[in-house]
């Protein structure tokens, strides 16, 4: 797992499956702990300077972050762009105030 990997999120409790992007460190990925940092996909855009458009996906908005198991993480749809990972790491940046 990578950052910039989107994958499909179906936690065992709910039958509502999702579309994340990974935002943790790589560090984190590729660590064996069980909890990984992500932002799930937007279908709309909303409207908000924090949001990137993610081509064929959706919107990735950085101000919606959570946590996520790396148990119900199920499938692996692909890598993002470098261009739209520059575009969500400085949209986290400024979210975060880093």
């Amino acid at each position: 797992m990578r950052r910039g990997e989107l994958w499909t999120y179906a936690p065992q409790v709910s039958p509502r499956r999702r579309t994340v992007v990974l935002v943790s460190s790589d560090g984190i990925n590729e660590s064996p702990r069980p909890w990984l940092i992500a932002a799930e996909m937007l279908t709309d855009d909303p409207d908000d300077i924090l949001a990137v458009p993610v081509p064929g996906h959706g919107w990735v908005h950085a101000g919606n972050l959570s946590r996520v198991y790396r148990g119900w993480l199920t499938e692996c749809l692909g890598q993002l762009p470098p261009d739209t990972s520059e575009r969500i790491d400085t949209a986290l940046w400024a979210a975060l105030d880093l």
